[in-house]
């Protein structure tokens, strides 16, 4: 049985402290017994503990004594009182000095109104002792050089390789899904860089009209057309030596997409209506959620333009290949939000993590910001966010993951398993086919039908050396 909590008991009455030990245990959880509570105070520094009983009235200190020492140097571990009749005046001020609840004497352990109250004080603690420790690695993984929260080997090893891209002032080709960083990862880029103290400009070109696109990229003389009363810099020009980064490149239409090859390739732009070139200096990162080899075998993106960008690659993996982020994430926007609705939501409870965590984030980190967004509007009235906080679509969709025929749940596991594995094995090899194959005891042309088979691009992954 899977441990639920760690109690400890202290009482001067030693047939309650056995008999309690053996009850708790019973139903799961890890317990330690002591009749003396400056005995417990040395074990509650040693030791952690997510709930103490503690009796009222002891020889050497009342509960109450017991409970304001405890408070000086721990604060998350729950606390419940057992008290007798008559002192429950004693247990109420105990609550006001921090303790979790109080239970009268003789307690009932039949009573299902007793387990209720153990199970949410050990969980509480449980969230604050979870909290505590996403607090410590959120505080490590956060850098002003460095957004991108993250504690999975993947993405660490994408970060290095950020590290070691970031200075060389080159062009640089992102992909990854919708909703995974790339912008992100566009402005770790450009605080690595030596062009940090200059613009970073971003821009979705799908989000551009493509009749004002030629203006907003390049710009326009007062008079070029109806509406143009004054000289106007486009984006480009706007980042002038800085970095410009265009997200979902391989929405460009095909007009634009020669300008701004022209661009890269002699660092000069016109404005409309102007037959005066203009020098400009900079950086340019290009991210897609698209094939774009697909795109040039298409004929619906240039061939020339895409191996201008392509150079230096990355490839961000989606927040299912990546779940160990998840608890991190959450934290960090729970913060967020926090400071943005003036709440003051300390956690996340485990039932309602396991459901984030067994969910597979189509939407990837986006979707999941969106989520704990509307989960902390839910919750602005409580400690934390339960699983009645959750978007009823991401609950259900944890059940109705797999269909109920065997054959095709078995197909759907395995098709996302040999996805994962294969990215892993290009990932550790830069993209190396031969040595791929050599890591996965296989045949290069038996790894090269199953890289084909599951759609996975070999040149995503590799690097620069």
């Amino acid at each position: 049985m899977e441990e639920k909590g760690r109690i400890l008991i202290v009482d001067d009455e030693e047939d309650i402290l056995q008999s309690f030990q053996i009850i708790l245990e019973e139903e799961g959880y890890y317990v330690e017994t002591t009749d003396d509570p400056r005995e417990a105070l040395e074990r509650l520094k040693e030791k952690s503990f997510d709930l103490v009983m503690s009796d009222m009235r002891m020889p050497n200190m009342t509960g109450e004594e017991f409970l304001v020492e405890l408070r000086k140097f721990n604060k998350v571990t729950s606390f419940i009182v057992m008290t007798a009749y008559g002192t429950i005046e004693n247990a109420v001020r105990c609550m006001k000095e921090g303790a979790f609840h109080y239970i009268s004497k003789p307690i009932d352990f039949n009573d299902p109104g007793v387990w209720k109250l153990i199970q949410e004080a050990v969980e509480k603690s449980q969230i604050l002792q979870e909290n505590i420790k996403l607090k410590i690695e959120l505080e490590s993984l956060r850098s002003d050089k460095n957004p991108i929260i993250t504690k999975s080997p993947l993405m660490l090893q994408t970060i290095e390789y950020i590290k070691r891209v970031a200075p060389l002032d080159l062009t640089v080709l992102i992909y990854g899904e919708s909703g995974v960083g790339k912008e992100l990862v566009a402005k770790a880029i450009h605080k690595l860089s030596t062009r940090s103290n200059k613009p970073f400009i971003p821009i979705n070109c799908a989000n551009i009209s493509p009749d004002i696109m030629e203006a907003e990229f390049f710009g326009y003389k007062k008079g070029a057309f109806t509406g143009a009363t004054e000289d106007r810099k486009g984006i480009i020009e706007r980042a002038n030596g800085g970095t410009l980064f265009l997200d979902e490149i391989g929405e460009l239409p095909l007009d634009i997409q020669g300008k701004l090859l022209r661009f890269l390739q002699e660092k000069e732009i016109r404005r409309i209506g102007d037959d005066r070139a203009i020098y400009v200096d900079v950086r340019v990162i290009a991210a897609t959620n698209k094939d774009l080899q697909k795109l040039v075998a298409e004929g619906k993106f240039r061939e020339d333009l895409f191996y201008r960008i392509e150079g230096l690659k990355i490839h961000i993996p989606p927040l299912r290949e990546r779940k160990e982020d998840i608890p991190v994430l959450v934290k960090n926007f729970i913060d967020k939000f926090n400071e943005k609705y003036g709440s003051n939501i300390k956690g996340i409870t485990s039932k309602a993590m396991e459901i984030l965590l067994n969910y597979d984030w189509p939407g990837n980190i986006r979707q999941l910001e969106n989520v704990v967004n509307k989960a902390c509007v839910l919750a602005s009235d409580s400690e934390y966010i339960n699983e009645n906080h959750i978007d009823p679509s991401i609950k259900f969709s944890v059940k109705q993951e797999f269909p109920l025929d065997y054959s095709q749940a078995k197909k759907i596991h395995m098709d996302r398993f040999m996805k994962t594995y294969l990215k892993v094995l290009l990932t550790m090899t830069e993209g190396n086919i031969t040595q791929a194959a050599k890591l996965a005891n296989i045949e290069r042309q038996s790894l090269q039908k199953l890289l084909k088979k599951y759609n996975v691009n070999p040149s995503e992954f590799r690097k620069i050396s």
